[in-house]
């Protein structure tokens, strides 16, 4: 008859074979095995200390039935143990020899087989042969009874009388002169007592055997519940595998209270968990995936205001470079400035020198009329020059205003521009905070700017007044010199009024030299103003040119964090999609 095949189960295309060694069978044996090996030991150990203590009794009472005998004799016949002529030995006048009724009713009644020795020769026995003889005149091995001769007592477990095995005991026969002449034998047939072993040994074989097969039972029944309850274990833990994390507990085994039933609730609370997690991992996916696109909102939001900031910035930095070229003209118009007033002044010291040849001349005034007639028109037209730059000067200083109008209007735009880049660094952020700092930058640089101007302003006003009140001077000096030449054939009449003319046209040049003196400390101020006010130009220009990098960069910066952003939803996508698999 053949054997049967182990089971095969197919799982997935693949065939799985039936494990022979199941974990209920690894259990049984697990328990058997060293069950079985203590019996074993139990046993061994048992049959010989059953052995031992049997043997022990066997000795006693064989000692005891040689005392008997020893006793016996020594009570019954007084006298020493001798051996006759005839070869008959005698206890002091009863003969021993041949007389076997008192070893024989020992027999009878302890079963138990007794001899008495004579030197090395069994003079009366129980003992026979396969015969049925009794086997008188045997004797033991000489070194046994060269020790029984010394007067020791021997105990064999392996006797061999007439062909069977005893179990003897040898008690010397001593006379009154303390010499050994024989010997008491007590023995008894050791199948006897090997059948008694034997079975005492065969009964614990058959209570282990019981026992092993009660206990692999128990085992048995123990193990397929521990199985079964492992089996729903393991199928628990393949259903939360499989990511149905919506399976509900067994009801029993969360009762258990045995390690299977701790490890049954640790894998509910590990489902639980694993629900949590996964409930979390899903949540925080899908704000993951609503703060990414928010994130690309912002990018691209922020990215587009970094694009309005890069124009601002650019009109920035033409507004800059406009209001330096201005700047520069200003400079070189406040430079032309300064130079028609050196001319002014120069030729106010002319005046003042033709005022004083006149103060002199008036002493003369008669010889010399006609001189100063000359002298008059030279005046006149020196006076009407200087009319005329000082009207070209007026033009150069409304210029001055212009330019100084225009700065102002670009620091009000610059301003203006800051404000809006401001806003924009605002609404971008972290990122923007290094543009804010720019824009606050070149917000303060702006509003010196304006600062500056004014000033300008307020100075090329001043300007504008004392020059208009040249003008008003120099009219005046115009009608005057117009009086006197048309009055000048009166001259010799009127040398008094003359005089007083002279000296009041020598106090007007001194006002005039003054005017002129502090309309080149005006100009100085004015070229300083308007230099600082070209170099704040050139580092606007300049912060605006470090704006326009920081603002690229951060254009840049916010180009990959939308792509970031966006390779961030497709993580998260795929997060989503590899949580399919759990049920909740």
């Amino acid at each position: 008859m053949k054997g049967k095949k182990p089971k095969e189960t197919v799982v997935k295309g693949k065939v799985k074979r039936k494990r022979f060694l199941t974990f209920s069978k690894k259990l049984v044996a697990l328990c058997q095995i060293p069950m079985l090996v203590l019996c074993v030991v139990i046993t061994v150990y048992s049959a010989r200390a059953l052995q031992t203590g049997i043997e022990g009794e066997i000795e006693k009472s064989l000692q005891i039935v040689a005392a008997s005998v020893n006793e016996t004799y020594t009570n019954l016949y007084e006298g020493d143990y001798k051996k006759g002529q005839s070869g008959r030995v005698t206890k002091g006048d009863a003969t021993i020899s041949g007389d076997t009724q008192l070893i024989d009713g020992l027999k009878e009644k302890t079963g138990f087989e007794v001899s008495l020795f004579f030197d090395n020769m069994r003079l009366i026995t129980t003992i026979q042969n396969e015969n049925g003889s009794r086997v008188n005149g045997t004797g033991i091995a000489s070194e046994q009874y060269a020790q029984i001769r010394e007067g020791q007592v021997l105990f064999l477990k392996d006797s061999e009388i007439s062909g069977r095995e005893y179990y003897v005991y040898y008690q010397p026969l001593v006379n009154s002169d303390g010499s050994v002449i024989g010997a008491v034998e007590a023995a008894m047939e050791a199948s006897a007592v090997r059948e008694l072993i034997d079975g005492q040994i065969l009964q614990m074989v058959v209570f282990s055997l019981v026992f092993v097969v009660i206990a692999a039972a128990l085992v048995m029944v123990l193990s397929r519940r521990m199985v079964s309850a492992m089996q729903k274990i393991k199928g628990y833990l393949v259903r939360i595998m499989k990511g149905e994390l919506d399976a509900q507990p067994d009801a029993r085994l969360l009762q258990k209270k045995d390690e299977l039933g701790d490890i049954y609730r640790i894998c509910v609370r590990l489902r639980q968990a694993l629900y949590d997690i996964v409930n979390n991992i899903k949540e925080s996916t899908d704000n993951l995936v609503l703060s990414a696109d928010k994130l690309t909102d912002m990018a691209q939001t922020t990215q587009s205001a970094v694009g309005g900031v890069l124009g601002a910035v650019g009109e920035i930095a033409s507004g800059a470079k406009t209001q330096a070229e201005g700047t520069a003209e200003a400079n070189d118009n406040v430079i032309k400035i300064g130079e028609q007033i050196a001319k002014i002044t120069e030729e106010v010291d002319s005046l003042a020198g033709y005022a004083g040849q006149m103060n002199q001349a008036e002493k003369e005034s008669e010889k010399n009329i006609n001189e100063l007639s000359a002298y008059n028109a030279d005046t006149r037209d020196f006076v009407q020059g200087a009319a005329e730059q000082i009207t070209a000067m007026n033009k150069s200083v409304q210029s001055i205003n212009a330019a100084v109008g225009m700065i102002r209007s670009i620091a009000e735009e610059t301003d203006l521009l800051s404000l809006n880049a401001s806003i924009e660094a605002a609404r971008a952020g972290e990122s923007g905070r290094g543009f804010g700092v720019v824009a606050e930058q070149i917000c303060r640089l702006a509003d010196q700017s304006n600062s500056s101007a004014r000033e300008i302003e307020q100075m090329v006003e001043e300007i504008l007044k004392t020059s208009q009140r040249m003008v008003e001077i120099m009219g005046q000096v115009t009608s005057s010199m117009e009086r006197q030449q048309e009055k000048l054939e009166d001259t010799k009449k009127q040398y008094a009024a003359v005089s007083r003319g002279v000296e009041n046209s020598f106090t007007h040049i001194e006002g005039i030299k003054k005017s002129i003196d502090e309309l080149g400390g005006f100009g100085a101020a004015i070229r300083t103003a308007v230099g600082g006010l070209a170099q704040i130009s050139g580092q606007t220009a300049s912060f605006a040119g470090d704006t326009m990098e920081t603002v690229q960069g951060v254009s840049d910066t916010m180009g990959g964090l939308e792509a970031s952003s966006k390779e961030l939803t497709g993580l998260a996508d795929q997060l989503k999609e590899n949580l399919v698999i759990f049920r909740m």
